[in-house]
C-alpha cells in the first residue's frame, strides 16, 4: 500500500523564515513594479539593511516568477563586487487565504553610481575612476564566470558602499547563460547557443544587437553597459540618451560610424526591428571623448562600445586594458572619499538645488550654500571636511604624526584644523595641522578638526600624536549577521514544493 504524504499546509511552508518584527523599519526609498524598498535596521545587530517588498500579483501563484529567479540566482553568489541576499522574510496575510508578504534583506547601501553622478558636490578624479571600473568588471567576470547574464547594467544597478567597496546589484532580469564562458583574455565572449527574449536592458545601456533584434546574445550584451557606465563617469550624465529604439541605434551609429560589413558583419541579417542601416556617418567617438578622457580611456571605452559583439571586449580583456596600468593610477576602495549619500531617487532633488542655485546667480543673491563644493572637493586634492564619517563607530587603527607629509601616498596641502581668518572674518577649517602656529607647537587642545574623526594620544616629544580611525578591512556585506541559513532553507524548500506543483520549473523562462 502505499502512503499518501499530505500537502503541506499554508503556514508551514513559510516556517524557518524571518519575520518582519526583526527589523525596524527607517523609511521608504523608492517603488516601482517589483514592490517596495525600505530602509530598514536589523535589530540584533544594530546594521542598516534594504528591504524590498515583494509584489504577488497572483495570490494562486503564492510567489513572484521574477523575484524566484533573481532570489536562486542571488543565493549562488559570494562575490566582494556582488550584492548579497542575507535573509528572506515572510509576513502572514489578514486573509487566510492569501499567501502574505514577502521581503528580500540585502544590506544597506550608502550610494548608487547614479546618484553619486547626479550630485553636484561629487566630482570623481581618474585615480576614482579607476577603482570604481575595476570592481565592476571584476564582479562582472565572476557573474559570467557563474554562466549569467546579468542584463541590466546601469549606473542605477551599480552601488557603492561607505568603505569604496562596489556591489553590482538588481538580478531582477539576470538568467542562466548557455554558452562558453569568458574564462580568457581573448576578445568575444562566446557565441550564444539558444534564444532568449530581446525585452531586457534599460534602453539608453541597450547594445546594437538587441536594438536590431538579435535573440541569440551572450555576455557581451552587459559588456557594452558597462561602456556606457565608464563614458558616463566622465560625462555625469548618459551618453546615449535615445527618445526610442529606432532613435537610440541612430545615436550609436552617430558615435560608431556607419554599420558595414567589416564592423558589423550579419547586421542586415538579424535587423528585425526595422533599424536604418544605410546611414552615412562618421565615427565621433574619439573625437567626442578624447578631451574629456587620456588616451588610454579612450581605447578601453572603444573596446567596450564595439558594433560587432564577437569582438567587443570581455571582462578579462578591459582588466588587461593599460587604462588600469598608467599613472594615475587606481586608487584602493577605501581611498575613496566618503561621499554623501546618494541614490538615484535624490535626482529629482539635486536638479532643484541646481535651478534655485542658478536663480540666485541670476538674482544676484548668494547661492545656496547646499552646493559649496568645499565640503567635498573638486577632486581629492581640495580639502574636504570628513562629516560623513561621524555616523560611524568602527573607525580605529591607524596612528598618523601631525607632522606627516602624506597620507595614503597623496600631498593633503592643507592644515586640519581651526584657524581664524581676518579676511572673512570667520572659522576656517584645514586639511592638516601645521607643526607650528603663532610660534608654538601645535596643541590639540587648541586646535582640533572639530569634527571629531582623529583620536587623541600623547607623543613622546610632548606634542599630540593622531589616531586615524580606520574601517575594519572588511567591507559591508561581512558586517551583517551571517547569512540566515534557516531563513534561505525555508525559502529554498518553499520554492521546490511550488515547483512539484507547478510542474515546470518556472526560473526556466526566458
Amino acid at each position: 500500500m502505499t502512503d499518501h504524504v499530505p500537502k503541506q499546509s499554508r503556514l508551514s511552508r513559510y516556517v524557518g523564515m524571518s519575520k518582519l518584527e526583526k527589523y525596524e523599519v527607517l523609511q521608504e526609498l523608492g517603488q516601482g513594479t517589483f514592490g517596495m524598498v525600505f530602509k530598514a535596521r536589523q535589530k540584533s545587530t544594530g546594521k542598516l539593511v534594504a528591504l524590498k517588498k515583494l509584489i504577488v500579483h497572483d495570490s494562486k501563484d503564492g510567489f513572484p516568477i521574477t523575484a524566484f529567479r533573481e532570489i536562486t540566482i542571488m543565493k549562488q553568489f559570494r562575490h566582494v563586487n556582488v550584492l548579497q541576499l542575507i535573509d528572506m522574510i515572510h509576513e502572514n496575510s489578514e486573509d487566510t487565504k492569501k499567501p502574505g508578504f514577502f521581503y528580500t534583506v540585502t544590506p544597506y547601501i550608502s550610494s548608487d553610481l547614479n546618484g553619486l553622478l547626479n550630485n553636484p558636490r561629487v566630482r570623481l578624479t581618474n585615480p576614482q575612476i579607476k577603482c570604481i571600473m575595476k570592481q565592476i568588471l571584476h564582479g562582472i567576470d565572476y557573474i559570467h564566470n557563474q554562466h549569467y547574464l546579468h542584463r541590466d547594467i546601469k549606473t542605477a544597478n551599480i552601488l557603492l558602499d561607505f568603505f569604496g567597496v562596489v556591489k553590482i546589484a538588481d538580478f531582477g532580469l539576470a538568467r542562466g547563460y548557455h554558452g562558453p564562458a569568458p574564462v580568457d583574455a581573448a576578445a568575444g565572449a562566446g557565441g550564444g547557443l539558444v534564444e532568449y527574449t530581446g525585452l531586457v536592458v534599460t534602453r539608453w545601456y541597450r547594445p546594437p544587437e538587441l536594438l536590431l533584434g538579435e535573440r541569440k546574445y551572450t555576455t557581451a550584451v552587459d559588456m557594452w553597459g558597462i561602456g556606457c557606465v565608464l563614458g558616463e563617469m566622465y560625462k555625469k550624465k548618459p551618453i546615449l540618451e535615445g527618445k526610442s529604439d529606432l532613435d537610440q541605434a541612430d545615436m550609436i551609429f552617430r558615435l560608431l560610424g556607419s554599420p558595414t560589413p567589416e564592423n558589423f558583419p550579419n547586421a542586415d541579417v538579424i535587423n528585425r526591428n526595422g533599424v536604418n542601416l544605410h546611414v552615412d556617418y562618421p565615427r565621433t567617438l574619439e573625437s567626442e571623448f578624447g578631451a574629456i578622457m587620456t588616451p588610454a580611456a579612450v581605447r578601453l571605452l572603444s573596446g567596450l562600445l564595439t558594433l560587432d559583439p564577437r569582438k567587443r571586449f570581455n571582462a578579462a580583456k578591459a582588466l588587461e586594458s593599460d587604462f588600469f596600468k598608467m599613472e594615475p593610477v587606481a586608487c584602493l576602495p577605501e581611498e575613496l572619499p566618503k561621499f554623501e549619500e546618494s541614490h538615484e531617487q535624490d535626482i529629482k532633488r539635486y536638479k532643484e538645488e541646481k535651478k534655485r542655485a542658478n536663480e540666485s546667480v541670476g538674482s544676484g543673491r548668494p547661492p545656496n550654500k547646499s552646493l559649496d563644493h568645499s565640503h567635498y572637493g573638486a577632486d581629492y586634492e581640495t580639502p574636504r571636511k570628513r562629516r560623513d564619517l561621524a555616523h560611524d563607530n568602527r573607525w580605529r587603527g591607524e596612528r598618523r604624526g601631525w607632522g606627516g607629509n602624506r597620507d595614503w601616498n597623496r600631498d593633503w596641502g592643507r592644515d586640519w584644523g581651526r584657524d581664524y581668518s581676518r579676511e572673512s572674518g570667520d572659522y576656517r577649517e584645514y586639511r592638516r595641522p601645521r607643526e607650528f602656529h603663532g610660534g608654538r607647537p601645535w596643541q590639540n587642545q587648541d586646535y582640533r578638526d572639530t569634527r571629531g574623526h582623529w583620536g587623541d594620544g600623547p607623543h613622546a616629544n610632548g606634542g599630540q600624536h593622531r589616531y586615524k580611525r580606520n574601517p575594519p578591512d572588511r567591507t559591508s556585506s561581512s558586517l551583517y549577521a551571517q547569512t540566515e541559513k534557516t531563513s534561505l532553507s525555508a525559502v529554498k524548500d518553499y520554492l521546490i514544493d511550488k515547483k512539484k506543483e507547478g510542474g515546470a520549473d518556472p526560473s526556466a523562462k526566458r
